[in-house]
């Protein structure tokens, strides 16, 4: 094929020329087809629009009843079936660590039986994996050089059909919302309505019950906390002796992530400050956009939540009593229930705070011993950075 266009430079040329202009022309005819029937038939275009919207909230407002029934029925089951549950949550975690043992211990006994196949085995991907790399890298490179003003006038095609479509879409919207302003408006107030209500609501059933059954409520808050507590502690634990037993393996992992991440913080960041200086009219007038809209909600928010605490004046007062009681309550069992279990398990409390110390130290030492080096093998970069 490459030998053909090649040989037939000029055909092929001419060839893709009429694809392209023939892809156009296909386009520009149907996206003008649309325009002309959306006009001639506006009211029904507008009715399907209507009735799309409204399906769509329909299927959204399904689907969160559905997702909140499905959790209120776990939480009762869970409740009636306390015993069950604890039994297979514990049966999930031991199962989990087991094949989580079984998986490293046994893939490391392999690495160690066949070491010099294992090192051979590694060394092999890296290498197929640069070479592949590179050699795509060098393709594509040719490639645009052999076919430069095609590869120029694909990348200007993308950035005008992006432009494009950007453009329809926000004009779009903003067309279809100044025609229904009235429409748009009262369904944006619905909405924040809706929101507001719903929330409101929740709070007072959740103040309701927990005033109701508060014998219940305090039980379960305190089976929640346990469980929470132990769950944690067992997993810190597990991952401490792992991280013990296998230090080298975890503080290679722990190194490559702070890597990874810095890398990719790096270039994002950077990919942002080109494009805001690329596009800079476009980001000043988002951002100014962001700013207005933050605004507008925080205003509307407090003078919504302001007039109806006006109105509802000794239930608000009453509410706001009830949260500050219960946040004290609830800081001064979590300090007693630290402060048991640090006793209790006293031993456990003393190492686990001191691997936390060891850990932080090589932490700060590895990433200050790393910049050094990474800046004394980039000396100059650095400078100019």
């Amino acid at each position: 094929g490459a030998v053909n266009r090649m040989l037939k430079r000029q055909m092929s040329m001419a060839w893709e020329k009429w694809q392209a202009v023939y892809q156009d022309q296909k386009f520009a005819a149907r996206m003008g087809g649309g325009a002309i029937r959306r006009m001639l038939n506006r009211k029904l275009s507008m009715a399907w629009e209507k009735w799309q919207m409204a399906f769509e909230k329909w299927q959204f407002t399904a689907a969160e009843m559905a997702y909140q029934q499905r959790l209120l029925q776990g939480a009762v089951n869970r409740m009636l079936k306390r015993k069950m549950s604890m039994a297979w949550e514990r049966w999930q975690e031991v199962y989990q660590d087991l094949k989580f043992a079984n998986r490293m211990g046994g893939g490391a006994i392999r690495r160690m039986l066949n070491r010099k196949l294992s090192m051979a085995w590694e060394k092999w991907q890296q290498t197929a994996a640069q070479l592949a790399y590179e050699q795509r890298i060098l393709q594509g490179a040719v490639n645009r050089m052999l076919k430069r003003k095609m590869s120029m006038a694909w990348e200007k095609w993308q950035q005008v059909y992006q432009d494009l479509k950007f453009a329809n879409r926000m004009g779009g919207g903003a067309i279809r919302r100044m025609l229904n302003r009235k429409l748009s408006m009262a369904f944006e107030k619905w909405q924040f309505t809706a929101a507001e209500l719903a929330y409101q609501q929740q709070l007072i059933r959740r103040g309701l019950m927990r005033m109701i059954r508060a014998k219940l409520a305090a039980a379960m808050n305190t089976w929640r906390e346990q469980a929470a507590e132990a769950k944690r502690a067992a997993h810190m634990a597990g991952g401490a002796i792992r991280r013990m037993l296998q230090r080298q393996l975890s503080m290679a992992w722990e190194k490559w992530q702070y890597e990874a991440a810095e890398m990719k913080r790096q270039q994002m960041m950077l990919q942002g400050a080109v494009n805001r200086m690329l596009k800079r009219q476009m980001s000043m007038a988002w951002e100014k956009w962001q700013a207005v809209y933050q605004d507008q909600k925080f205003a509307a928010r407090m003078g919504g939540g302001a007039i109806r605490r006006m109105l509802n004046r000794k239930l608000s007062m009453a509410w706001e009593q009830w949260q500050q009681v219960a946040a004290e309550l609830a800081r001064q069992q979590a300090l007693l229930q630290g402060a048991v279990n640090r006793m209790l398990k006293r031993k456990m409390s003393m190492a686990w705070e001191k691997w936390q110390e060891v850990y932080q130290d090589l932490k700060f030492a590895n990433r200050m011993g790393g910049g050094a080096i990474r800046r004394m093998l980039n000396r100059k970069l650095s400078m100019a950075w």
